[in-house]
C-alpha cells in the first residue's frame, strides 16, 4: 500500500499530499544537443513530481527553475503505458540529509499529461 505524506521538512515544497511510490518509477526527458535522461521519481502528488539528481550530474548546469519539460514517465518494469508529462520545475533544492544526501531534489508542476499507448514490439 502507498504511504501519503504530508512532511514539514523545508525541502519538501508542495503543500499537498505525496504519494511514496509502491513501484519504482522514472522520468525521462531529452533537452537539444543533450543526450536522454533518466532519473528515479521520489514521490507524486496529484499535481506534481519529485525526481532525484546526483549532485554532480551535467543535467544541473542546463535546467533551472521555471523550465518547461515534457518528459516521459513509467513504472521500471514498463508493464503498464507510460505517461507523457509536460511539467515546470518549481524547485531545485540540493539534500543536505539522509537518504538523499548528494542529490538534489527536482520539484516539478505537472502541466498537462496524457498515457502513452503501450507499445507492443
Amino acid at each position: 500500500m502507498a504511504q501519503e505524506t504530508l512532511t514539514q521538512n523545508p525541502v519538501e515544497r508542495r503543500s499537498e499530499f505525496r504519494k511514496n511510490l509502491e513501484q519504482k518509477q522514472n522520468v525521462e526527458f531529452k533537452l537539444p544537443g543533450l543526450p536522454i535522461y533518466l532519473f528515479k521519481v521520489k514521490d507524486t502528488s496529484p499535481n506534481g513530481i519529485c525526481f532525484l539528481v546526483k549532485e554532480d550530474s551535467d543535467i544541473l548546469n542546463h535546467i533551472e527553475v521555471g523550465q518547461i519539460l515534457n518528459l516521459r514517465c513509467y513504472i521500471e518494469d514498463r508493464t503498464e503505458p507510460s505517461e507523457i508529462f509536460i511539467s515546470e520545475i518549481k524547485h531545485i533544492t540540493s539534500a543536505d540529509k539522509h537518504p538523499y544526501q548528494g542529490h538534489h531534489l527536482i520539484g516539478l508542476k505537472v502541466l498537462k499529461k496524457s498515457k502513452q499507448i503501450k507499445s507492443t514490439i
